[in-house]
């Protein structure tokens, strides 16, 4: 009887002890997040104020990394909650594009949605547009219209209600296209056009009160940026009366805003006590170099530093859950091709395997003996895959020896490669745009 009764409360401190593990797990789960991303040191802390004490300064950056780990693990769960209602519409497109049908007024909303899903706590915004994008599947005046300048503020985009968005789309499918069709005023840039409102707008979203509003700005800081650098200096006799100080004042805005130590750009995040915690950001570094061309600072820090994140994931490192995407691979390889004039004997070696193993990866695992390339988690849609396949590829000299700055080595097979893509994308057809633009960009190499 004694040794029952030792059982029985024995038995009972077990299932107490997983009632209390069960209702912490998310805490526990948390905190292994926040120690996970401290230990990448992507993360440039304030500086000590007067007097700070080092216990203070500990609490500080333990709540910090507590607080930015609550930014991912809310991800997680809106992910879990919406990605089973989202797979059936994305295989949809997905069939729909392999098929060479216009499908691009849908994929303006997922566009949207994939934001608000993956940056904003906004899950009521976010089914409000799931719903659009079901609905726009069965559309197809909507889709046929999705790609031409709108009359009431002259933006592209059609569907978007992120101005964002709008910015973006109406560079990338608009003013950014061989002969742009331009039928009303450009007042969607209005919000820009003077040095204040352009540091205005971009402040807005790189000071990323986090804590308070539960949104991380990362996305839109990036895309905002570039569509701008892209607009000032990429992109021939854009139709609107641009002010003329804005280039000397995004330039300017540029090199404040780097890291002098690393030389990344990155989202600057607003801890409880209002103070800046400055991140590394590889991918929106790769935009910065690229859109100016490589006319920054310090390009052999960036390179350094871009290979020291070679085993860190997305959006501070190159690789994506662990394992490499072209999409970030041609991130990588278009900011050493711009950096290398500048690097060092040993750097250059670093970067030689790096995009090596890349190119290796590229052939090997995402590009199809069809001609095609797989379609991946950050990839996801049939467009993406063809153009992110077909950029890295160009940029790292695969298919012209010319280009190739980093190697002398041969690719016997290039040529077969290149042809066996380009006709898979005549088969298919180039109505979607990405996939034009991966057309595009094989037609050149000719």
């Amino acid at each position: 009887m004694k040794n029952g009764r030792r059982l029985l409360a024995f038995a009972a401190c077990l299932v107490f002890l997983a009632v209390v593990l069960f209702a912490a797990r998310n805490s526990v789960i948390r905190l292994f997040a926040a120690v996970a991303i401290a230990r990448l040191h992507i993360f440039t802390p304030p500086q000590l104020l007067p007097g700070e004490s080092g216990a203070h300064r500990i609490w500080n950056e333990c709540r910090f990394y507590w607080d930015f780990a609550e930014i991912r693990e809310a991800r997680e769960r809106r992910l879990k909650r919406f990605e089973p209602q989202l797979k059936s519409l994305v295989e949809e497109i997905k069939r729909r594009q392999k098929a060479g049908e216009g499908i691009q007024y849908s994929m303006h909303i997922y566009r949207e949605v994939r934001w608000r899903l993956n940056f904003t706590p906004d899950v009521g915004a976010t089914e409000r547009r799931i719903v659009d994008l079901r609905e726009s599947l069965n559309q197809p005046e909507a889709q046929k219209l999705a790609s031409e300048q709108q009359e009431a503020d002259g933006s592209w985009g059609r569907g978007i209600d992120a101005w964002y968005l709008k910015l973006y789309y109406s560079v990338e499918d608009g003013l950014d296209r061989k002969d742009p069709e331009v039928k009303y005023p450009l007042r969607f840039l209005d919000p820009i056009n003077s040095p204040e409102k352009l540091v205005a707008q971009l402040d807005r979203a790189r000071f990323d009160d986090f804590t308070r509003t539960g949104v991380f700005n990362r996305e839109e800081l990036d895309e905002t940026f570039s569509a701008i650098a892209r607009l000032l200096f990429r992109i021939k006799n854009v139709p609107y009366g641009f002010d003329s100080r804005l280039g000397p004042a995004l330039r300017a805005y540029v090199n404040q805003w780097q890291n002098p130590d690393t030389g990344f750009w990155g989202q600057w995040l607003v801890d409880r006590e209002g103070r800046v915690w400055k991140m590394d950001d590889m991918a929106m570094t790769f935009h910065v170099v690229s859109d100016l061309n490589g006319q920054v600072n310090h390009l052999d820090r960036i390179a350094k530093r871009t290979l020291q994140l070679d085993k860190v994931n997305f959006p501070a490192g190159i690789r994506f859950d662990g394992r490499y995407e072209n999409h970030l691979n041609w991130d990588v390889v278009k900011i050493f091709r711009l950096a290398w004039p500048y690097l060092d004997e040993p750097t250059r070696t670093q970067a030689r395997a790096e995009i090596a193993k890349m190119v290796d990866w590229c052939l090997n695992e995402s590009y199809q003996r069809d001609g095609s390339f797989k379609v991946s988690d950050l990839d996801d849609t049939a467009g993406d895959a063809y153009m992110y396949g077909v950029a890295f590829l160009k940029d790292a000299g695969y298919f012209r020896r010319d280009e190739r700055f980093w190697t002398s080595q041969d690719f016997p097979e290039a040529r077969t490669i290149h042809d066996r893509i380009e006709a898979r994308l005549k088969t298919i057809g180039t109505s979607d745009p990405s996939m034009r633009s991966a057309y595009e960009i094989l037609q050149a190499l000719d």
